[in-house]
């Protein structure tokens, strides 16, 4: 595991005399972007509306501010990442790889030559994964994940889409577009040079890259702004070679990235399906993180869509939301009369992770606490033995809310608003309503499913009762259900090796049809009616 999602705390100072690339206009989180300072979240994409970007300002004042709305001055120190960092498993986002201690070092292949090497990635909207795999055995020799750097930009393919299509106002040929190609190409450098390095190698012969439309042409260096308006369309579908020179990536001779559908479904999902999905078993193919992708099909057959789900999932604009690190409440359960929860690290709860959303939403619905509109029940229609977890939170408590409404305490600390439980049911309504839209399509229904497929770190983690609880997925499926971890990630590794993989890929793409959700007949009835529980 990497430890990129809790950085190392920094002092910086800022010289306004010195430094021509800001000016006394430039905001904190405007520096920290141009500097190539990390550690600074935020999933609203610098809009000052989800309260996540905060730093300590230690000059000429000591003060928490938001990072994005604060404008620097010169001499200003501010202080930015955690006080301390272990570099221990806990600390560091939960990252499903490739296999069992895939960060071992294999020495009987060092000296390897270059044909012997081959690498590996899957660059996500929130996790970035990279391999290094020695060619003859197959095996992964290195391994190193971690938080994308682009997230200072937004948590939401969205907010990176606005972010690469404005310049910097103090730098016209430095705007968003090429910050996040260099942060990017960046990473995946030192990675791959770590790894090399590591396992005594030089070079790396075919490197294979699996990624979602929007961070492939941001890795490319591609303008995604088409993708942010009717008709959706990309500038590139990628599904070939490229050269890893043109945008500045070292020690790879050569460079494939897998082939996207549409705009919103991307490669990644065609290396989990080339992965992971059975020719002769109909599936239903879920992708849910930041972006909520699915296809149904088997055979030469499927169909596919993208649901505008947001980041809710992950933490992100859930006011104790958090990434799946150290004191994420990752599991909430009932015990009786109580609300029993389990921490990552076993340490003190400080917020909820996607797993732990999903489950509190499905004990709030069991236990009566909330309606099966997803309102917070109080007075005398909620349950006596559940009365003292429910409270009122003051409107300065929360971060966009202007009144006051009512919370329920999941740990000491925690605790989930009425606002939380809207965002997450926006978010579980539009994956339901597109996989409705699915079987339609596709001529089918849940009966008739043999596999539902859930792909990604997060699909890893969540309880699959919880989810078909809250009609995340019909319950008829539960039983059907299984995880298969990284399946883009494996996939990209797959194809590294074999040129048969890297082909089915292409046949998987050319055999899918995308529906576009945002036109599609009743859809915006149909995502209304799966809001509720």
């Amino acid at each position: 595991m990497s430890n990129e999602v809790n950085y190392m705390q920094q002092r910086i100072t800022i010289n306004l005399n010195t430094d021509s690339k800001t000016t006394d206009k430039t905001t904190i989180l405007e520096y920290c972007r141009s500097h190539g300072i990390a550690g600074i979240e935020t999933p609203c994409g610098g809009k000052g509306t989800c309260g996540k970007c905060k730093v300590t300002v230690a000059k000429p004042y000591y003060k928490d501010v938001l990072a994005c709305q604060t404008k620097i001055c010169d001499g200003m120190e501010i202080i930015v990442g955690r006080k301390e960092s272990t570099g221990t498993k806990e600390d560091s986002m939960v990252v499903l790889t490739n296999g069992e201690n895939v960060s071992e070092k294999f020495n009987e292949h060092v000296n390897r030559n270059v044909e012997d090497t081959l690498a590996a990635c899957d660059i996500g909207t929130t996790t970035v994964v990279c391999y290094l795999i020695d060619k003859e055995t197959g095996q992964i020799i290195s391994t190193r994940s971690g938080a994308n750097p682009q997230r200072s930009f937004g948590a939401d393919v969205l907010s990176r889409i606005d972010a690469a299509a404005r310049a910097d106002d103090n730098d016209k040929a430095n705007g968003g577009l090429q910050m996040m190609q260099t942060q990017i190409v960046s990473l995946l450098n030192g990675w791959i040079s770590e790894m090399l390095t590591e396992c005594g190698r030089t070079k790396v012969s075919r490197f294979s890259v699996a990624g979602n439309t929007v961070m492939c042409h941001l890795l490319m260096g591609i303008s995604p702004e088409k993708l942010g308006k009717a008709p959706f369309m990309p500038d590139e579908y990628f599904g070939r070679e490229f050269n890893p020179l043109d945008i500045g990536l070292e020690n790879c001779q050569t460079m494939i990235i897998f082939p996207a559908v549409s705009g919103f479904v991307g490669g990644d999902i065609t290396a989990g399906m080339m992965e992971t999905v059975n020719c002769n078993e109909l599936t239903l193919y879920l992708d849910i993180g930041t972006n909520g992708e699915m296809a149904l099909g088997k055979g030469d057959r499927y169909v596919c869509c993208a649901t505008a789900a947001g980041p809710a999932f992950e933490g992100a604009q859930i006011e104790l939301g958090m990434p799946a690190a150290k004191g994420a409440v990752d599991k909430v359960w009932l015990e009786g009369r109580r609300i029993k929860y389990s921490v990552i690290g076993n340490d003190r709860p400080v917020g909820l992770c996607g797993s732990g959303l999903i489950d509190a939403l499905a004990v709030l619905l069991k236990a009566g606490i909330i309606d099966e509109n997803g309102t917070i029940l109080s007075g005398q229609e909620l349950p006596i033995l559940f009365r003292s977890y429910v409270f009122e939170v003051e409107a300065e408590e929360t971060a966009q809310s202007t009144e006051s409404s009512l919370a329920v305490h999941i740990a000491p600390g925690v605790y989930i608003t009425q606002e939380d439980i809207r965002k997450l049911q926006l978010a579980k309504g539009a994956i339901a309503a597109g996989i409705e839209v699915l079987f339609k399509e596709y001529g089918c229904t849940p009966c008739n499913i043999d596999v539902l497929t859930f792909a990604g770190g997060f699909g890893n983690y969540i309880d699959k009762a919880s989810a078909a609880a809250i009609g995340l997925f019909p319950q008829e499926l539960l039983d059907k259900a299984k995880e298969v971890g990284n399946a883009a990630g494996n996939g990209a590794v797959s194809a590294a090796l074999s040129q048969e993989a890297w082909e089915r890929a292409l046949e998987i793409s050319g055999n899918m049809r995308y529906i576009e959700l945002a036109s599609y007949p009743h859809f915006n009835e149909m995502y209304v009616e799966h809001m509720n529980f």
